[in-house]
């Protein structure tokens, strides 16, 4: 294949003019998301790990999975691809990407040097080269502390995401800090202004407010049921959040988390038809955005539709399965809870199998959590099997010193 010119699809690739051409005429692509093309087109029908794209487009350059599930976003959105009915980029769960296009030979070659002008082109030749060589030079020099910079600041939003992930009030007012500072030095970073929104949030649903962390709100429901948040106070902050979120989308509208965060700061606000259609956004950009699918079971308990929240938790519990190798840190703690949930919703509804089949199913993986354990065995009483539920008690007690 030429690397630089060639075709995929219905697609010309230029990639040295970091063009695409189709029938509706010609798209620029971002250089990386050009790199992307140019990396799938060379195996087609291969998957791709994700850790081998990152290397291969950011080197040294530590990034995590949200940079990368950008950078496919745009050369899906570039090339009419549609990630659930994929014709050019394929998701392959828990591996990485497939391009499944066709992937053919150049369509327009460079025209043939004529044969007088070869001696002029020998000079220029060694004029160019010594300009180019300059060139390069300098942008390496310029590009090497340009990487340095971008690498800092994803350090610094990853720590700030770690904090802000541990859902206490001292971690929470860490990350506002992290986030606030790598906004200092770029005003524009839209990961930063979506961490910062998702902050400010969690601190009025969470942390502000009358009896704040000691009234015990964890949930969105929670804070709004307490009226809190209709206070003059609480829609200032939330004001700001929602602003911040909304810049994080109109600078990168590929970046999920920014309509997740618009998503958290629009339900606060009661805005809630807003909401849903950000959050759908954001599992547009993700399909496997676990948090988003989190928040909208949520909101359509809020919307008056509860029978469409379980089915999102159900999704989020398999999302999680998914992408736990690739983020083990901040799954973890979510991970037995929306099976929890799911569990108890199923035993609320009578589906009593489901319910023991959804308690196994947080064992499997977390085999000491001592509310499976409870939900299981008061199933197995109420069954009937007292030895198998006794023998589960009896089991936690020998492991954690504690019994049911």
């Amino acid at each position: 294949m030429n690397e630089t010119r060639f075709s995929v699809g219905e697609w010309a690739v230029d990639a040295d003019a970091n063009q695409i051409t189709g029938p509706d005429g010609p798209v620029v692509l971002e250089p990386r998301v050009m790199d992307l093309l140019v990396l799938f087109a060379k195996q087609p029908g291969e998957v791709v790990s994700k850790p081998d794209i990152i290397k291969a487009l950011w080197g040294e350059v530590h990034v995590n999975d949200d940079a990368l599930t950008r950078c496919v976003f745009k050369l899906r959105k570039a090339l009419g691809d549609d990630a659930r009915a994929a014709r050019y980029v394929a998701t392959v769960p828990k591996r990485g990407y497939k391009f499944v296009a066709e992937v053919r030979g150049p369509r327009i070659e460079p025209p043939a040097a004529g044969a007088h002008w070869r001696g002029a082109a020998v000079i220029g030749g060694v004029v160019l080269t010594g300009l180019l060589v300059m060139v390069l030079v300098w942008s390496l020099m310029q590009n090497a502390g340009t990487d340095a910079h971008v690498s800092s600041q994803i350090v610094r939003i990853e720590r700030a995401d770690g904090f802000y992930h541990q859902f206490t009030r001292a971690d929470n007012e860490a990350a506002l800090r992290l986030y606030s500072d790598v906004l200092e030095d770029e005003p524009d970073n839209a990961a930063a202004l979506a961490g910062l929104a998702n902050a400010l949030t969690q601190r009025l649903i969470r942390y502000q407010g009358p009896g704040g962390e000691g009234a015990g709100r964890t949930t969105l429901t929670q804070a709004l049921e307490s009226g809190w948040l209709e206070s003059e106070t609480a829609q200032a902050g939330l004001a700001r959040a929602t602003a911040l979120a909304r810049r994080a989308t109109e600078l990168d509208p590929s970046h999920a988390r920014a309509w997740r965060a618009l998503g958290l700061a629009l339900t606060a606000d009661r805005s809630l038809t807003e909401a849903e259609r950000a959050y759908e956004r954001a599992l547009l950009i993700n399909p496997d955005d676990w948090g988003t699918m989190i928040n909208l079971s949520e909101l359509q308990t809020l919307l008056g539709h509860p029978d469409r929240a379980l089915p999102y938790m159900e999704q989020a519990w398999l999302a999680m399965e998914r992408r736990y190798a690739d983020d083990p840190v901040e799954i973890r703690p979510w991970h037995s809870e929306v099976g929890l949930s799911v569990a108890r919703s199923k035993q609320a509804l009578g589906a009593l199998e489901e319910a023991e089949l959804w308690y196994r199913r947080v064992l499997s993986l977390d085999p000491l959590n001592r509310e499976a354990v409870r939900g299981l065995t008061q199933l197995l009483e109420n069954a009937g099997d007292t030895a198998d539920a006794t023998a589960l008690c009896e089991e936690l007690a020998r492991a954690t010193g504690e019994g049911c």
